[in-house]
């Protein structure tokens, strides 16, 4: 009696599994709130060889200089007006130079924020690797720094994949450069 019981659970349960239509398709916009995320991730996602038009890379510049703007004063971590919208956290090695670290995140960049105990260093990073960008990002750079020369090591651990724009200032110094499939911007706030 006990083994036809199991059977019969058995076959209650698995026949659903086993004689419904098994299918590998994207889920409709109907189910967009399902519990599982799409099968194919990359099938919307841009080919990183295609440049980017000119409305995307106003876009990402437009998100390069919202970021950058947030490290223009160098104030301490409370007076900072990223404040309320980054995620912050303390140094977790003794090698580490800052009281805080803060990042702010966009929808193609990321800001980190270096504290001690005021901003002493901006590092930005938009995920696009079209070269374009460089140029793109330079200008508003150059604008607040006057003209770039060109450097062969960064001055920040960095695997740089084109040349470096270096800017030295009054004991300041930043650097534009493509780095590992994103454009990269450091600025040193504090003398080197």
């Amino acid at each position: 009696m006990l083994q036809s019981t199991l059977i019969l659970l058995t076959v209650f349960f698995a026949a659903p599994v086993l004689f419904s239509p098994l299918s590998a398709q994207e889920p409709s916009l109907s189910e967009a709130a399902a519990p599982y995320a799409p099968l194919e991730v990359t099938k919307h996602a841009s080919d990183p060889l295609v440049p980017l038009s000119r409305s995307q890379r106003d876009e990402l510049l437009g998100e390069f200089k919202g970021l950058v703007h947030m490290g223009l004063r160098k104030v301490p971590l409370d007076q900072w007006e990223g404040k309320d919208m980054a995620d912050c956290d303390k140094p977790q090695r003794p090698q580490d130079h800052w009281n805080y670290r803060c990042e702010i995140i966009t929808g193609q960049g990321n800001g980190y924020y270096y504290f001690s105990p005021t901003l002493q260093e901006v590092d930005v990073r938009v995920h696009a690797s079209d070269e374009q960008l460089l140029d793109d990002f330079r200008r508003p750079v150059q604008d607040m720094f006057g003209r770039a020369s060109f450097v062969s090591k960064a001055v920040v651990p960095a695997r740089p994949t084109s040349p470096i724009r270096h800017w030295d200032g009054i004991g300041e110094a930043a650097e534009l450069f493509m780095d590992q499939g994103s454009v990269r911007f450091v600025w040193l706030r504090h003398p080197l």
